[in-house]
C-alpha cells in the first residue's frame, strides 16, 4: 500500500466487499480456502470472479464459492497470463463459464488487457494447453536465445557481442511475426 498507493486488507472479504470483478490470484493450494471465506458474500453480491490459479476448474470455483443452488448464476472464469505480462507484453488465455455474458467477458478482457493480448478459450480442457503452450513458452525462448549466445560465444564472439546480437534476433524475428507478413 506504500509503494504502490494500493488499498490493502486483512481478509479476502474485506477486499472483495464492495467489488464488482473478483480477480482471484492466489496459488491453487489456498484457493479452496479463499473462496469458502468469500462464499457468503459470493451469493450475496453475484460478482464477476476470475480466477487466475493453474489446474483450478470453473465448476470447482463455483462449487467453493456456491454452498447452495443460490450460486448457479455466479459468473465465473479463469484467466491464464505469462510472464510478459510483467512488461504489458504478454497474452492472457481466458475461458468463461456461460453465465458470464458479454458484459462481463468484456470486463475481463479490458482488465487483462492491461498485460497485453487476450484470447478466449471457449473449451475449458484447452486452457492446460494454453499454460503449456504461452505459459510455458517465455522459458523456451530463454532456452533458445541462451543456446544461441552460448554458440556464438563458442564461436570466438565476445559475451556482450553474442548476447547483443541473439536478443535482437529474438526481438526481430517476434517483430517480424507480430508486424510482418512472415510465418513460424
Amino acid at each position: 500500500a506504500q509503494d504502490f498507493g494500493v488499498h490493502a486488507h486483512a481478509t479476502a472479504a474485506q477486499a472483495a466487499a464492495h467489488a464488482q470483478v473478483w480477480v482471484l490470484a492466489v496459488k491453487p493450494q489456498v484457493m479452496r480456502a479463499v473462496c469458502a471465506e468469500l462464499a457468503a458474500l459470493a451469493r450475496e453480491r453475484l460478482p464477476l470472479v476470475v480466477s487466475i490459479a493453474a489446474g483450478i476448474t470453473v465448476a470447482q470455483l463455483q462449487r467453493w464459492l456456491s454452498a447452495s443452488d443460490a450460486g448457479a448464476a455466479l459468473p465465473v472464469g479463469r484467466a491464464m497470463p505469462n510472464t510478459p505480462a510483467l512488461l504489458r507484453a504478454g497474452v492472457t488465455g481466458l475461458h468463461p463459464r456461460a453465465q458470464v455474458d458479454a458484459h462481463g467477458r468484456k470486463a475481463a478482457e479490458q482488465l487483462l488487457a492491461s498485460a497485453g493480448a487476450t484470447v478466449w478459450i471457449e473449451d475449458e480442457a484447452q486452457m492446460d494447453a494454453v499454460t503449456a503452450l504461452s505459459g510455458s513458452g517465455p522459458a523456451y525462448v530463454f532456452l533458445l536465445a541462451e543456446a544461441m549466445q552460448a554458440a556464438g560465444e563458442a564461436e570466438g564472439l565476445p559475451a556482450h557481442a553474442a548476447r547483443e546480437l541473439t536478443l535482437q534476433t529474438v526481438l526481430g524475428a517476434a517483430r517480424m511475426l507480430t508486424e510482418g507478413d512472415a510465418t513460424p
